[in-house]
């Protein structure tokens, strides 16, 4: 809700340094059905390349299934099958190169199966037997290239004992590897096989000796596969492993996990969930460094298996939920891979209650959720939040207006404490409005807006809050000005704030200026605009250090840019995206004084699309942002961090479909602007969207705004993304 056609928005202007990985989530995505008529169909194992690019494969009925993955889209790939064929383990190095792995029959016999995929096909490689066995299988692959790959798993001989077997790949051959068995063992098998290297590889299984399990476990040194010692216990069997280092290896297995240091194998606790009557069997894991992993498999409840994932997050193993939307009476999950701490693909089953089972694949990543800020006590006739600032991940101010009564707005502050929000008291008159708000840490905030003075004449009104209280500053007003209004603000430091907006004169017309806050006082900073015009305004500002910002605005003809050094202000020329029209800036955010996105939107023909611009410190430069299916998309914040490898963004605003307004978030990952699902906060809303974003590191981020309830209430929007 605002009282005025102003359009604020919040920057957060310190250097953003990349945390320890967020809260992602677990979602179900969907998998084409196979033909055939009521196909039973599930995944076995999976290997990505990308966060979002992947190959599965598994079966349907009796034959193998293989399926890819590009965004949130599965597709079926067609896969040879030389008979009642089993791929449990697949390795991709590239989207155009995979190893999968298993068995088939022959006969009547077990026989070893290695596939290929080259980017366009799968086709059957030849594979080695050992002599005198009567069935022989791979269970895992892991490759280093696409020339190198070691395979494990195990060898029926004449008289039913099982032993271990190893085969690699050369690029050209496959060839058996010698391995070591567990002396006096009726079985040793090998599950699971991790490389780093073309010589540094661990595999992971069980043996039998009379009634126990143990544990068993091989290194590969590049030319003989020797067992480790592996004391986990009488019953330890394991079947999953990922090495990120030589000495840095994490197994799981059925009720239990374990950590390769380089010397010694450790038992670590997994976590058991509730409802379990027996074992978590954790099947796969995937690590993407040493304190961080995820494992997928199954667990018995109510004697119904049902799937489950755990993450390791460096001290211990804890359950993330794995919601599957399908009708389903019992799941698990047989695979994972992970590229990033927040991108991982997990692959299995779902059974449906009234069928067969059905493939189940889900995505491990980051999203926007609802974070419901309050609404008023006093039960206002609308309420939103405007602008919100996040200096770290445990705290954010938002700042906005409601309307107690008719035609009386009063402004709304709320906190973020890491859990939920509180509203604030604030001390200014009645009739006044809060636009921005820019946080130093979580004691350090300057909010600013307007605030009726009397008479109807309204002017600029700042706040500070001191982590208890907020009280008002005084703020100078242009001379000449009959109205005048504080849209953004930007603080570099708790002593240093640069806020702009816009006055309008006698006749009505607009002009922008800047105030300077120097830890004492507030003062006019005068700006350039463009020629006279009689809606110009400066929308956003973000300032890197009290001599280096970057502002951006709207006239009724153009959008612009200024710059401030310390002393001046200078107008930058902003250019138009090809075919585009009324341009509009209405965000920015800078992580260096050469380094700057802004955002907004123009119309592409009579479509309103967001827009997204790059400062490089000589020059604005149009990017590619995403377009939504729509009829109308546009951003109205944007906040940027830096990695030490690249920039990333996230902005916010809105996008309309069938009529409807929803909120729209996207990504820049430092080379593509990608969409970012939202979630409505009202499952009959009709307008509702996201005006302002604060990020607090590249992976945790605020957003906020408003939406109209189901009884036509306009209540502030809160989402987070993590």
């Amino acid at each position: 809700m605002k009282r005025f056609a102003v359009t604020a928005a919040l920057v957060v202007s310190t250097v953003l340094v990349i945390a320890q990985p967020a809260s992602a989530s677990w979602q179900q995505q969907s998998t084409p059905t196979p033909s055939g008529s009521n196909p039973t169909w599930s995944l076995s194992a999976v290997s990505c390349t990308g966060t979002a690019t992947c190959m599965a494969v598994g079966n349907v009925d009796s034959s193998l299934l293989s399926e890819s993955r590009s965004g949130n889209t599965w597709t079926i790939v067609s896969i040879p099958d030389p008979g009642a064929g089993q791929l449990p383990g697949i390795w991709c190095t590239s989207s155009s190169s995979c190893e999968a792995v298993g068995q088939f029959d022959s006969g009547g016999t077990t026989e070893t199966l290695a596939e290929e995929w080259n980017g366009s096909s799968w086709s059957v490689q030849s594979t080695p037997n050992p002599a005198g066995v009567t069935s022989s299988q791979l269970n895992d692959v892991s490759c280093v290239s696409a020339s190198r790959c070691e395979a494990v798993g195990e060898a029926t001989i004449s008289g039913g004992n099982i032993e271990t077997l190893a085969e690699e790949w050369n690029g050209s051959n496959w060839a058996i590897k010698n391995t070591q068995d567990v002396g006096g063992a009726i079985i040793s098998k090998l599950s699971g096989v991790s490389c780093t290297s073309a010589t540094v590889c661990e595999a992971v299984g069980e043996s039998r000796t009379g009634s126990n399990f143990p544990a068993l476990a091989e290194v590969w040194n590049g030319s003989n596969w020797t067992i480790q010692s592996a004391s986990l216990g009488t019953f330890s069997p394991l079947e999953g492993v990922s090495c990120t280092a030589a000495n840095g290896c994490t197994a799981t297995g059925s009720g239990l996990a374990a950590r390769w240091d380089g010397s010694n194998w450790t038992m670590q606790a997994i976590a058991k969930p509730g409802g379990s009557t027996g074992s978590v069997d954790l099947s796969r894991v995937s690590c993407t460094d040493k304190t961080r992993c995820m494992a997928v498999g199954s667990f018995p409840k109510d004697a119904v298996e049902t799937a489950i994932a755990e993450q390791w997050d460096g001290t211990s193993w804890k359950i993330k939920p794995t919601p599957i939307t399908s009708a389903n009476d019992s799941s698990g999950l047989s695979d994972v891979s992970c590229t990033f701490a927040t991108a991982c693909t997990g692959a299995g089953f779902y059974h449906d209650p009234n069928g067969p089972n059905h493939a189940l694949a889900e995505d491990w990543s980051l999203r926007w959720q609802l974070q419901a800020p309050l609404i008023p006590f006093d039960n206002p006739l609308a309420s939103s939040l405007d602008a919100v600032s996040c200096p770290s991940t445990a705290f954010c101010a938002a700042v906005g207006g409601e309307e107690p009564t008719g035609g009386v707005f009063d402004a709304l502050a709320e906190i973020f404490k890491g859990q939920a929000w509180l509203i604030t008291s604030t001390p200014n008159a009645s009739n006044s409005n809060l636009d921005a708000v820019s946080c130093t840490g979580a004691k350090a905030c300057t909010a600013v807006g307007d605030v009726d003075t009397g008479g109807g004449t309204l002017s600029t009104l700042a706040e500070r809050w001191d982590g208890t209280n907020w009280t008002v500053q005084s703020t100078p007003s242009p001379a000449g000005a009959v109205h005048s209004f504080l849209t953004a603000v930007s603080c570099p430091s708790a002593k240093s704030c640069i806020a702009v907006g816009f006055f309008t004169n006698g006749s009505g017309n607009q002009t922008p200026f800047a105030e300077h806050w120097n830890g004492t006082n507030w003062t006019i900073k005068t700006t350039p605009s463009p020629p006279v015009d009689p809606a110009t305004q400066l929308n956003s500002v973000s300032c890197m250090s009290s001599t280096s910002c970057e502002a951006v605005g709207t006239s009724t003809t153009q959008t612009w840019a200024e710059v401030w050094n310390g002393t001046n202000w200078a107008m930058q020329s902003i250019p138009s995206p090809a075919g585009g029209s009324d341009v509009r800036l209405r965000g920015v955010s800078c992580t260096a004084s050469n380094a700057c996105t802004g955002v907004g939107a123009y119309f592409n023909g009579a479509k309103l699309v967001p827009l997204a611009e790059r400062w490089n410190g000589s020059a604005w430069a149009v990017q590619a942002a995403a377009v939504p299916s729509g009829s109308s998309s546009q951003f109205s914040s944007v906040s940027c961090g830096t990695t030490q490898f690249n920039i990333g963004c996230n902005a916010v605003g809105s996008v309309t479909k069938n009529g409807i307004i929803l909120p729209l978030a996207e990504n820049w990952n430092g080379s593509a602007w990608a969409v970012k699902p939202t979630q409505s906060p009202d499952p009959n809303v009709t307008r509702s969207n996201m005006t302002s974003v604060s990020c607090s590191s590249l992976i945790t981020c605020m957003g906020i705004g408003f939406y109209d309830t189901s009884t036509g209430v306009e209540a502030p929007l809160g989402e987070q993304y993590s």
